[in-house]
């Protein structure tokens, strides 16, 4: 389990990567930073009452952010299009809820 104070940028970076890659069931060195949520990256069929992959890391945007990003993110300022957008988007909330994306990112 990973504990919040002793990760760095590249390993926040990393452990972003892999959970999206779990999420998606590829291999982390076969998924692209560039890769395109809702494009490169489709979510499975899964009824009305379940999350599917995107809906998830939906999610994980949203419980990482503080109330500065969530302005951001509501707005559009701050939009997360890609698998490396996602990576960015945990360094930056890791600032202000270490505790939160250390969590999201070990399930």
């Amino acid at each position: 389990m990973m504990t919040a104070t002793t990760l760095s940028d590249d390993e926040l970076r990393q452990a972003a990567k892999k959970r999206v890659a779990r999420l998606i069931k590829v291999s982390s060195d076969d998924l692209s930073l560039d890769a395109v949520f809702g494009e490169d990256i489709k979510a499975s069929f899964v009824s009305d009452f379940k999350l599917n992959e995107l809906d998830i890391l939906l999610e994980d945007i949203h419980d990482v952010a503080d109330k500065q990003t969530e302005k951001e993110l509501n707005s559009g300022t701050a939009v997360i299009r890609t698998v490396g957008d996602y990576c960015e988007h945990m360094v930056r909330c890791y600032r202000t809820k270490p505790k939160e994306v250390a969590r999201i990112l070990s399930e």
